[in-house]
């Protein structure tokens, strides 16, 4: 009798098995969306609709881009994460991710959080960049700081808002580095750019595109350093700010594919075979490589980690800020 109990369960496994695959192979039979929470043609949004059109490619089925925009990448992913978990919504996100819980407004409606997603895959890897601008007198890390301690007027810094992704490295660096400086808020990350190169903001830290090449080449302004663990392969003389010092200054941007909570395995396993499977081919690499993303495969597993890690370090780290947004 045990005998025949154990092999009822063992044909149970083996039917359940044969069933995913079956549902894997038959996935996806309508086009998929994927919300992306910040504004087309950023850096965020280039990336997303390069890879789109791969995985559209390589599934048969097509595979839209979905703006949705708000509170700063608030809304959007609050509306990921409470799509139905189907596999047809899905969500491409970023190292900003780590970030949301800590900087949603007190009276906030807003109340996902990272246990609220299920991991794909990650997809690219970058970094910010800290640039001055060619009037500030700053073409060095120890200038920077000699100049926010000694200076008579306060070294300014522009951002896309007060607790964003281009927010935080300066405002992390000032506590680091014991210094002082002025933040600006914009309304994105492109006006604050056209007033650094206009020198009325003396310091900024966009994520890394092509778009900073000609700027930095031509002397419009000066690359100080980039959040990387190492060295950006488009920008190989830009030392990180680890290098010069402060080795809690590493905050890499990366973006990545995930769904919402209750996505099932099957979805997550024929999604992530593709995805790496993408990452290796050339051609999608060296379009990447064009927007200024690394392209890296991240196996669902790794990336819940990686989430999961650095929104404990953020949380530590904007707790002892004391911000306010």
């Amino acid at each position: 009798m045990k005998n025949l109990f154990s092999l009822k369960w063992l044909f149970v496994g083996a039917y359940c098995l044969l069933a995913n695959v079956a549902q894997a192979q038959n996935y996806p039979q309508s086009p998929i969306k994927i919300i992306v929470p910040y504004s087309a043609g950023g850096p965020t949004d280039a990336a997303a609709r390069i890879f789109a059109e791969r995985l559209g490619e390589k599934l048969g089925q097509p595979v839209i881009i979905q703006t949705l925009l708000g509170g700063g990448g608030l809304v959007g992913t609050e509306a990921a994460a409470r799509a139905n978990p189907d596999g047809y919504t899905l969500y491409f996100g970023a190292n900003s991710m780590a970030i949301y819980p800590f900087v949603k407004p007190a009276d906030s409606s807003i109340t996902f959080n990272a246990a609220d997603f299920a991991a794909i895959g990650g997809i690219a890897t970058s970094a910010h960049v800290l640039l001055a601008s060619k009037n500030s007198g700053i073409t060095s890390m120890s200038e920077l700081v000699k100049k926010a301690k000694t200076g008579n007027e306060a070294v300014s810094y522009g951002s896309a808002g007060a607790g964003g992704s281009t927010h935080l490295p300066l405002a992390f660096f000032e506590k680091d580095a014991g210094i002082k400086l002025l933040h600006v808020p914009y309304k994105g990350a492109a006006p604050a750019f056209v007033d650094l190169l206009a020198s009325r903001i003396d310091l900024s830290t966009p994520g890394y595109s092509a778009a900073l090449n000609e700027p930095i080449q031509s002397g419009k302004v000066t690359a100080l350093a980039v959040t990387s663990s190492k060295r950006l392969p488009f920008l190989p003389n830009v030392p990180t700010w680890a290098e010069q010092g402060y080795p809690e200054m590493v905050f890499p941007i990366w973006y990545a594919l995930f769904g919402p909570k209750g996505t099932p395995q099957y979805v997550i396993d024929r999604l992530s075979k593709e995805m790496k499977a993408i990452s290796e081919e050339p051609d999608y690499v060296k379009k990447l490589a064009a927007q200024g993303n690394v392209a890296e495969f991240v196996p669902p597993k790794e990336l819940d980690q990686l989430l999961a890690r650095q929104t404990v370090e953020m949380g530590k780290r904007i707790g002892a800020l004391n911000l306010q947004f």
